[in-house]
């Protein structure tokens, strides 16, 4: 049998200030060790390399990383890919503790309430739904893939949770045949900024509460807690909790495409520009108002070297265009090169002179609108 190491890590979540007293029976009742397979991944060091875990091998670490405050990866891939090699992209994980709690704080389950979960993953988080609702409330599970779902499920049972119910589906599509409105749905994936599925808004209760990490191409992090209205519209706010998913795998994009682009492009049209792109693209708030005005465009950033000044980057993979902006050597004047349709750099700058103009106000400031027609981002 498996140590329970979950007292331990109860009290170091508390002592952090990240374990609520409200959630502390239903934490205490649910071994996470009882929902994690024997063969992990864990990064070891705040990220380092993914290294493959095993417990029948080492048992004291596999132990120690299951018990600790860190996401442990469970499937890379879609499973296409088995342990112990490393994958390329994370496609199932057990959430860090402290971003489970968080959310479920946000959450505010009450005892009773009717709870749909979207990304079962491994189960451990349906089971601690399950504790908060109790035996009078029900919570149901969607998760797309089958072997996670069948495997999350297997585990549930054989723990006694009889007021769970794990489905097989894809929950951006319709939830028509779960036959129910919810009190409070939860999204364990993130959701791109604009697509939130209405039909999570036509199945939550007038009053109740979505749940939902969302982003956008060029960032992500904000947790968004939606109130439904009696008329058929959800309102949101973004929480000060700042968390990573996964995507919701009908919203997956390709990867960025930098590779093959030249910095230094002679074909590229070349301006100047007095803005500095760090701050905007590296800082939460002001890369959260360039998201949202410039959609489809990802960022990335070099560092100086020897050989070249430090470069900005910015890609539209759909359209091919892209822009770099880097230092010039004297001054605060930076050159900025384009190529493509769209004119990257001059969008992100129109986007930077409203949000300066509107005084930088911080993502919290936002409100969220989703209705049957459309979804908008706008200040107050």
């Amino acid at each position: 049998m498996k140590p329970n190491g979950t007292p331990a890590l109860a009290a170091r979540l508390s002592s952090a200030g990240n374990l609520p007293a409200e959630l502390g029976p239903a934490f205490l009742a649910v071994d996470r060790a009882s929902f994690i397979p024997d063969r992990i991944w864990c990064q070891i060091e705040d990220d380092g390399p993914y290294a493959p875990i095993e417990a029948d091998s080492e048992p004291a670490r596999w132990a120690g990383m299951v018990h600790s405050d860190r996401v442990i990866v469970t499937q890379f891939d879609d499973g296409r890919v088995t342990w112990p090699q490393v994958g390329h992209r994370p496609t199932c994980s057990a959430s860090m503790p402290s971003a489970v709690t968080a959310m479920l704080t946000e959450l505010d389950i009450q005892p009773g309430q009717s709870v749909l979960e979207i990304g079962t993953g491994t189960g451990y988080n349906a089971a601690l739904l399950a504790e908060l609702v109790g035996e009078p409330g029900r919570v149901t599970t969607i998760e797309v893939d089958t072997e996670l779902a069948e495997q999350a499920r297997a585990r549930l049972t054989g723990l006694g949770y009889t007021n769970v119910e794990v489905v097989t589906a894809d929950a951006t599509v319709n939830l028509a045949d779960l036959g129910r409105r919810y009190d409070r749905i939860i999204a364990t994936a993130a959701v791109q900024v604009g697509h939130l599925p209405y039909t999570w808004v036509e199945h939550t209760n007038p009053g109740g509460v979505i749940l939902a990490p969302m982003r956008a191409e060029l960032a992500s992090g904000p947790l968004v807690r939606f109130v439904v209205q009696d008329g058929g519209a959800a309102i949101g706010r973004a929480c000060n909790t700042r968390v990573g998913f996964m995507e919701l795998r009908s919203q997956r994009a390709a990867g960025a495409g930098f590779a093959g682009l030249r910095w230094n492009d002679d074909s590229a049209d070349v301006t100047y520009t007095d803005v500095a792109p760090w701050r905007l693209l590296l800082t939460e708030n002001p890369r959260w108002a360039i998201a949202v005005a410039v959609p489809n465009c990802r960022y990335m950033v070099w560092e100086k070297t020897s050989e070249r000044p430090g470069i900005a980057w910015l890609h539209d993979p759909l359209s091919r265009s892209w822009a770099t902006v880097a230092r010039v050597d004297s001054g605060d004047h930076h050159i900025v090169r384009q190529h493509g349709p769209r004119r990257l750099w001059n969008e992100v700058e129109t986007a930077v002179h409203w949000w300066q103009a509107h005084g930088e106000p911080p993502i919290e400031t936002w409100k969220w609108t989703i209705t049957p027609n459309q979804q908008t981002i706008t200040l107050t």
